[in-house]
């Protein structure tokens, strides 16, 4: 038993409906495998098939030929066995925005239950047989439905074998070759491609008349639709090799309705044919989708309002490599149709308003960053914006513009984008082109100083004086220029007045005058674009291409000229010969990709340039994935060589992290700042890490030549057991010394791990010096001390033994060495002047020690560093001797071990 629930929950839901229909609903069931009869039936005569799985499919048509596909499956069936049921009932077709497709149906179908037969049975809804009694050949008969049918009155079908059931639907085709008749170029290629399209029609046995440029063709069913469009795409597909002689070509394929096959059915269609976009076949969404597969459809266009199935679309093989290699970007439907009058906006060449309504006239001068800003977009988020436009033009009419442009979104970043296009020609730009000749300023250049000309109040009051009052302004222009009849900027003015009077006519006249009286080439070659534009926006792009040509050859460098001319060659509908200048301009100026891609005046176009672009955008993107790794390794490592607050985490973590958020925006100029920039970061990271361990290697040497000065500062002190903080302290130093020195500052774990020791390291140095002060005063008074009371004994013995000495040898020898004077001088109290000669020698001694171990004291102690340092390193170079040593015979003894398990092994 089939459940029509089980089939429907396979379907997309919550879509963002785009379009919707209201057809008929085809549910088929059947036993093991359905004969293929059926689902070819249903295809022939219109069938969408919506969704499928075993045992049972569901399908939508769009017309009311489901009643001659049943009629024809039930006389096949009474010939046929065909365990088939089949219900018919209405439903409405939904559409998303990505081609999501849904069916819309009363809750008690969608709950239904069938049991399928030994034969074809056919039930039809009461609400899908209304008015349907008039159908030649078919009747209906009331029929109780089986168990877990709706409870509806259903019917079945009676047929006349008799009858063909023959399809009502028919199609014709027009074809318009683009060019003029007289250019041998077009008489040379359409004959080629016409003579291909005569065999393709004479082999499927199609009618077709040619009148002036345009070939009308006859499609009398749907399998001849499908069978001549398949043909007709091969045959112009550029990838074929055996397609030669191609020449663009707009198709049409129309219902055929009311129209007759005659010379007038181009007019009868009601098409700009100058506007349609050549050999992308333009098909309702009808008649698109009744195509089936192996044929992809293309909007032609978003807009903000719910599409109808009539509305046109583009039609193209599956297999062409435009479908698969193309980027998705649909242009808003309100920046590409034309205003009532069909006059456009000279200034962004939007031509859904006019020049006087032009928003750019009251904008902001022109800067770098909309490019920079909008380079920054995702593509989906242009798409987005350009939504988002949309709605807001849909909704508010001309009045949207302000509103979009208020805001800071995605979509005023595009909006902003768009208007910026055609920035040379928009009277925001103006001033600065005659302040700067048209150059752009130096970075903080001085702006340079208006002169008296009347024509910057004019320029002024011209920007906000309103379309009814323009005839006064125009008077006053006229009257300036009488009394300045040299001053080439008031003829401007004069222009831009016509231009938003619409007087494209005298517009012309007036910029050819300022050309005549401009003195610099720069703003005559200005002047000269505008009359360029003015005939690109009145359709004589000829004129305007030859225009273009012209200035391009006086100034190569300025590539608004030359994008100008690429745009009138799409405008006219050549756009693939135009493709190659295209890529060559983007690649020398990379910001025209998004320019580009943004362009409305680009939609004759739009389906190569975007296939085109996308080779662009594939290549730039490939590079930028390989440098997307490179970034995250980039990030990694920063991270692994750095803590959060360090300094080049600070300053170059800023850069890597905006080149990770560049790396994760799909947009043509983030590809190309991601390779560009990558390798700079790479090798400034680098440079970084280099210059740290260094200057992290340089601090350990300085901190361990600190050290060295503490230890031996303290090396020599008379108090061991007064240093057990301080050497606690000190140890604890040498071991983080130790430890850095030991490691590879080479290593990231190693470096971030020794330069987080360095903080700890330094406050433990700090305190050792403060404690050294102490430790410096003991031991250098310690050592005074010493100094002093040994030079003091060794002079205080030798004054007390000759004081011992000579006074009892004066006194009782004085008189025998001529001494006597010296004998009555001691008298008869010897021991008394004894004792006053040892409180003189004492004084002696003691300062003449403290004299001399003041002089002698910095060496002495000096001495007695070295004399220490010179132990430690001897100390240090024993157990270093002791460590090669031991190395050099574990080395040995592998060696040995090494020699002995190899002889082991070659006599094994």
């Amino acid at each position: 038993m089939a459940h029509l629930s089980q089939l429907l929950s396979r379907l997309p839901s919550n879509i963002d409906v785009r379009m919707s229909t209201m057809g008929h609903v085809v549910w088929v069931s059947w036993h093991d495998k359905l004969a293929p009869a059926v689902g070819q039936t249903l295809l022939n005569y219109g069938g969408m098939l919506v969704g499928e799985e075993e045992e049972q499919s569901i399908w939508f048509f769009f017309t009311d030929d489901v009643f001659l596909a049943l009629a024809r499956l039930m006389v096949w069936g009474n010939f046929n066995e065909l365990p088939v049921a089949i219900e018919l009932f209405p439903g409405r077709l939904q559409f998303g925005r990505k081609r999501e497709v849904n069916l819309l149906l009363d809750g008690a179908l969608q709950a239904q239950q069938i049991v399928v037969t030994d034969s074809l049975e056919i039930w039809v809804h009461p609400k899908s047989r209304e008015g349907k009694k008039g159908l030649p050949g078919i009747t209906f008969e009331r029929r109780s439905g089986r168990q877990g049918m709706a409870s509806v009155e259903w019917a079945s079908m009676t047929v006349d074998v008799r009858m063909p059931y023959a399809s009502t639907q028919s199609w014709f085709a027009v074809l318009h070759p683009l060019g003029s008749p007289l250019d041998k170029a077009f008489q040379t290629g359409w004959t080629a491609m016409f003579k291909r399209l005569e065999a393709l029609l004479q082999k499927h046995k199609i009618k077709s008349i040619v009148d002036n440029t345009f070939m009308m063709i006859s499609i009398d069913n749907l399998m001849m639709l499908r069978t001549f469009m398949r043909d007709y795409l091969h045959s112009i597909d550029k990838n074929n090799k055996e397609n030669s002689g191609h020449w663009p070509c707009v198709s049409v394929v129309a219902d055929r309705n009311n129209l007759n096959f005659n010379a007038d059915l181009p007019k009868k269609i009601g098409l700009q044919w100058d506007n349609l976009m050549p050999d992308f076949p333009y098909l309702s969404y009808r008649n698109a989708y009744l195509l089936g597969e192996g044929f992809t459809v293309r909007d032609l266009r978003f807009t903000g309002e719910q599409m109808a199935m009539d509305s046109w679309c583009n039609v193209m093989l599956d297999e062409n490599s435009l479908s698969g290699r193309s980027l998705n970007l649909l242009m808003p439907s309100r920046l590409t149709t034309p205003t009532a009058s069909g006059v456009g906006c000279v200034y962004c060449g939007i031509h859904s308003h006019e020049s006087a309504d032009c928003p750019t006239r009251l904008g902001a001068t022109s800067g770098a960053d909309v490019w920079e800003n909008l380079g920054k977009l995702d593509l989906d988020a242009i798409n987005e914006g350009f939504r988002a436009i949309e709605l807001a033009l849909t909704e508010k009419g001309a009045g949207g513009y302000a509103a979009v442009l208020a805001g800071e979104d995605d979509a005023a970043v595009v909006l902003r984008a768009v208007l910026e296009i055609n920035a040379a020609c928009q009277l925001r730009n103006v001033p600065r082109h005659w302040l700067y000749r048209m150059r752009e300023p130096e970075p903080g250049e001085m702006e340079p100083t208006r002169d008296d000309s009347p024509a910057w109040d004019l320029l002024d009051k011209l920007i906000t004086t309103a379309p009814s009052d323009l005839s006064s302004l125009e008077k006053k222009i006229t009257q300036a220029i009488t009394r300045h009849q040299r001053d080439p900027r008031l003829h401007m003015v004069l222009a831009f007045t016509y231009i938003e009077r619409n007087d494209y006519a005298r517009a012309e006249a007036s910029f050819r005058n300022a050309a005549l009286l401009t003195p610099s080439p720069a703003l005559q070659a200005w002047n000269e674009f505008f009359l360029a534009r003015l005939a690109e926006e009145q359709g004589l792009l000829s004129q305007a291409i030859e225009q273009y040509t012209q200035i391009w050859r006086v100034m190569p460098h300025w590539r608004e000229v030359k994008y100008r001319e690429i745009v009138c060659q799409v405008k006219m509908g050549f756009c693939e010969p135009i493709l190659d200048q295209l890529i060559k301009l983007i690649r020398e100026e990379p910001t025209y990709f998004n320019r580009v891609l943004i362009d409305p005046s680009l939609e004759r176009g739009r389906l190569l340039i975007l296939s085109a672009l996308y080779d662009l955008w594939n290549e730039a993107k490939q590079c930028a994935d390989a440098d997307r790794a490179r970034v995250v390794e980039i990030s990694k490592r920063l991270d692994a060589w750095f803590a959060p607050e360090h300094p080049v985490q600070l300053q170059l973590g800023m850069k890597v992290r905006d080149l990770e958020a560049q790396a994760s925006i799909n947009n043509y100029l983030a590809f190309l700042n991601i390779v560009e920039v990558r390798p700079g970061i790479e090798k400034e990271m680098e440079e970084c890490i280099a210059r740290e361990v260094e200057d992290l290697r340089n601090r350990y040497k300085y901190y361990l030549d600190i050290l060295q000065e503490i230890r031996d500062e303290a090396s020599w002190f008379p108090f061991p057991a007064a240093l057990r903080e301080f050497s606690q302290e000190f140890n604890e130093s040498a071991g983080i010394i130790n430890r850095a020195f030991s490691c590879n500052f080479k290593e990231a774990e190693s470096f971030k791990k020794a330069q987080g020791e360095t903080p700890h390291l330094a406050e433990l140095l700090r305190s050792l010096r403060k404690r050294l002060q102490f430790l410096r005063m003991v031991r250098d008074g310690t050592l005074f001390g010493l100094t002093l009371l040994k030079t003091f004994m060794w002079i205080e013995a030798v004054g007390l033994l000759l004081c011992f000495i000579a006074v009892p040898m004066v006194y009782f020898w004085g008189e025998a060495v001529h001494l006597g004077w010296l004998k009555d001088i001691l008298g008869s109290e010897p021991w008394s002047i004894q004792k006053i000669l040892i409180l003189i020698v004492t004084m002696v001694s003691l300062g003449t020690s403290a004299l001399r171990t003041t002089l002698v004291f910095e060496r002495k102690r000096e001495k007695l560093l070295e004399e220490a340092r010179q132990q430690r390193e001897q100390a240090q170079q024993t157990r270093l001797d002791r460590i090669r040593n031991q190395r050099r015979l574990e080395a040995e003894r592998a060696r040995k071990n090494q020699r002995e398990e190899a002889e082991q092994a070659n006599r094994k």
